[in-house]
């Protein structure tokens, strides 16, 4: 009778103990992590709370992202709560493989929001011991001198790579990959800008005059669906000699991010008249303004379009097409010199490569080329593309000719087309006008009696002909309007 109480007594302890683990299982709190997927284009980020799961099979969180080789760029693909295997227990996200199958890493991890970072530390495997022995000893000098021949060797490789890629064209399209920002998670280390007033609002985004340090700045904040185009324009300012008075200044990218929402930043030099557009709207100006802001603008164009050599400073700046190219998109400083902006559709030019890949009929329907209105642009040159930039160029010095105040004479600011089509007009509608009509903007007769006005028209005409082959290169005209001053 006494054992018979004694085994109860331990079943029942049994009994207690196992509950109170129950109890403390369900009492444990619930896993958060960070999460971001990508869906038709779209990306969002958050943070999901994970299901609770089996006591051996605990919730954690998980980092997948590719890293450039080149430029050890991280490009975050998804994050999320996933049920952990146990060797998940660590408490950050850090990946420790030494191979990455393609460029992919991955790393999960125990604890709330602990995806929020995520590293790359690979573990270096240990070398095996070395033995000496007298036989091996002996051969040490030959082994020395192998070793130093094939570090030169080595060396002379990757000399002779290195410049290689220096001179080898740049890209088809601009990369993908997110750039390397110091603050691409978290808002730390951000510079300090204060945002004062919206001065335009773009394809892309707005554009706001900002305060930084003693400095003001022009900051352009895309949305988070435009992050590509972000990508896109700091990537073409951030080539090689892209430093140019007639190309707007860059100064810096930034991503912003709060619980609501992610904005990408891009912060260049600002402009005090604004765009070329908005400042012909309340401004005349007289021949020698039009001739300054018509040759930087020309200036700026033929940099663009021009490859440069490298140098042992800076790489080669491959030829760029704007692809965008109106008076929106030309900016004024304080006296009146242009500088090119706005390269959220350019393309960069690769010697030998076709851009088949590449959609042509892109850009301001007003602006574009007929071969682009056409769909008929040549996507085995590149030339082609620059053509419809100076096509485009033509309609903007008609537009700065109009305001030009000679002998008390102008007219009013107008857009290109502005008596024949709508003031949003359809592809259709500009191909009618620019292509089976062959309409070009309006010469007025003052321009036929002035001679300077007369010159600069000629210009036009020789930059707006159908055939782009007869037109004339940025090159020729930045040469022809530093005549004309």
């Amino acid at each position: 009778m006494r054992g018979l109480l004694q085994v109860i007594f331990y079943w029942s302890l049994l009994m207690i103990i196992q509950g109170s683990f129950s109890r403390a299982r369900i009492a444990e709190p619930q896993i958060r992590c960070v999460s971001y997927q990508c869906k038709e284009g779209e990306c969002k980020e958050g943070i999901d709370i994970c299901e609770e799961s089996e006591h051996d099979r605990p919730s954690g969180c998980f980092a997948v992202w590719t890293t450039n080789n080149v430029t050890n760029e991280m490009n975050v693909t998804m994050k999320g709560c996933f049920i952990s295997p146990t060797e998940c227990n660590n408490t950050e996200c850090i990946d420790t493989s030494t191979d990455m199958k393609k460029n992919l890493n991955y790393c999960c991890c125990r604890g709330s929001m602990c995806n929020k970072e995520q590293r790359w530390v690979p573990v270096a495997t240990k070398a095996p011991k070395v033995i000496h022995s007298p036989e091996k000893e002996s051969k040490m000098p030959l082994i020395i001198v192998i070793a130093l021949i094939s570090m030169l060797i080595g060396l002379f490789l990757l000399t002779f790579c290195y410049v290689k890629h220096q001179k080898d064209p740049m890209f088809n399209e601009i990369p993908t990959v997110e750039p390397d920002i110091s603050n691409s998670s978290t808002n730390v280390s951000l510079r300090p800008i204060d945002l004062k007033d919206i001065k335009a609002r773009g394809r892309f985004g707005v554009v706001w005059r900002a305060q930084l340090h003693n400095q003001e700045v022009a900051v352009k904040i895309f949305p988070m669906q435009e992050r590509q185009s972000w990508i896109t324009e700091q990537d073409i300012f951030k080539l090689p000699r892209m430093n140019h008075p007639n190309i707007l200044e860059f100064i810096g990218c930034e991503k912003r991010a709060d619980v609501a929402s992610t904005d990408f930043w891009l912060i260049t030099a600002y402009c005090e008249n604004g765009s070329l557009c908005d400042f012909l709207k309340s401004h005349t100006v007289s021949w020698g303004e039009l001739c300054k802001i018509a040759s930087t603008m020309a200036r700026g164009l033929t940099h663009l379009h021009e490859e440069v050599q490298g140098t042992r400073t800076e790489g080669l700046k491959p030829s760029i097409a704007h692809r965008d190219f109106k008076s929106k998109n030309v900016l004024l400083k304080a006296d009146l010199t242009a500088c090119i902006a706005d390269f959220g559709l350019a393309l960069v030019f690769t010697p030998g490569k076709s851009c088949g890949d590449t959609h042509g009929q892109v850009g301001t329907r007003r602006y574009m080329a007929p071969e682009v209105l056409e769909g008929a642009i040549n996507f085995t040159r590149f030339d082609s593309f620059k053509r419809a930039d100076v096509y485009a160029l033509g309609l903007v010095l008609w537009e700065i000719a109009r305001r030009c105040n000679f002998d008390g004479t102008y007219e009013e600011y107008q857009l290109p087309f502005y008596d024949v089509v709508q003031p949003d007009p359809t592809i259709e509608e500009m191909r009618k006008v620019v292509c089976l009509d062959q309409q070009r903007p309006c010469i007025p007769s003052r321009w036929v009696s002035c001679e300077l006005l007369h010159a600069i028209s000629k210009v036009m005409k020789e930059c707006w002909y159908q055939n782009p082959a007869a037109r004339l290169s940025a090159l020729r005209i930045k040469k022809t309007l530093a005549n004309l001053r």
